[in-house]
């Protein structure tokens, strides 16, 4: 009997012990599921449009953020006068944000795809009221820039010609006319425009973009009806200096139709603009 009590002791002891080291290999907290809180703040410009109407400039302004909750302003055309706005964003990126005051109804829900560096895009709709007391539901399309570190940006102005591919065999060409930043040390946004021919037909974009210091470009375009384009790229400059400049990438391009073609291009400086 007495044998036995020391075996039954033993086991509970082991079994303990057991548990003990299972526990304490098994994380202690959450921290290892917690997703870093994604900053909202900061000023967002790009497109809106709704049906085959030209798109409009939309700004949105993220003034202040306490976790996964955000508050501020934005300027679609109509109303014309900023709408105070409070929302939330996800662990997944998922953004939606509604209109303050009862008076204005607007509702907004994106697709956050953050680059690093504060550039980041916002990719979704924005449902507001339109004049005959229905609803619309625009396509928005906006994008934050490279934040500023007091760097020279690379001089990105000019022409740059080249050709596009995907893996399902679409091929095509592309150009894009590119503007300087209005200031190359405090400012890292720039304008142009991007046209891509596939299949002969021409599918052109006003595109609004973003670059670095190492010449990270990231840039938004839409179509004049509906449609847009968005493009991660990289500026080259080869040691060669007869060789031209090379902005390479990849880009997704949804048509009208919501349709999606995914793919990489080249393009290489051509000419002074």
């Amino acid at each position: 009997m007495f044998r036995s009590n020391i075996r039954i002791y033993v086991s509970i002891l082991a079994a303990g012990l057991c548990l003990a080291i299972v526990l304490s290999i098994l994380p202690t907290g959450s921290s290892a599921t917690i997703a870093e809180v994604q900053d909202m703040r900061g000023v967002w410009n790009g497109f809106i449009q709704a049906g085959v109407d030209p798109p409009d400039p939309v700004r949105t302004e993220i003034t202040s953020q306490e976790g996964r909750r955000f508050t501020g302003f934005t300027n679609p055309p109509d109303p014309v006068q900023p709408v105070e706005i409070e929302g939330t964003v996800s662990a997944s990126g998922k953004v939606n944000y509604q209109s303050k005051s009862s008076d204005i109804h607007l509702v907004g829900k994106h697709d956050l795809i953050d680059f690093g560096g504060g550039a980041a895009i916002l990719n979704g709709d924005l449902t507001r009221p339109s004049v005959d007391g229905k609803f619309i539901v625009p396509c928005v399309l906006v994008m934050r820039p490279f934040a500023a570190d007091g760097s020279a940006l690379p001089n990105l102005a000019g022409r740059y010609d080249g050709s596009i591919s995907s893996e399902d065999g679409v091929q095509g060409q592309i150009n894009m006319v590119l503007g300087a930043p209005p200031d190359p040390i405090r400012g890292t946004g720039f304008e142009g425009t991007l046209e891509i021919v596939i299949d002969r037909q021409t599918y052109s974009f006003q595109l609004l973009g973003t670059a670095n210091s190492s010449g990270r470009i990231i840039a938004i375009a839409h179509q004049a009806g509906a449609g847009h384009l968005i493009l991660n790229a990289v500026l080259a400059s080869p040691p060669d200096p007869v060789q031209p400049p090379t902005i390479n990438g990849t880009f997704t391009l949804e048509f009208g139709d919501g349709s999606e073609l995914e793919g990489a291009f080249q393009t290489a400086f051509s000419r002074a603009t």
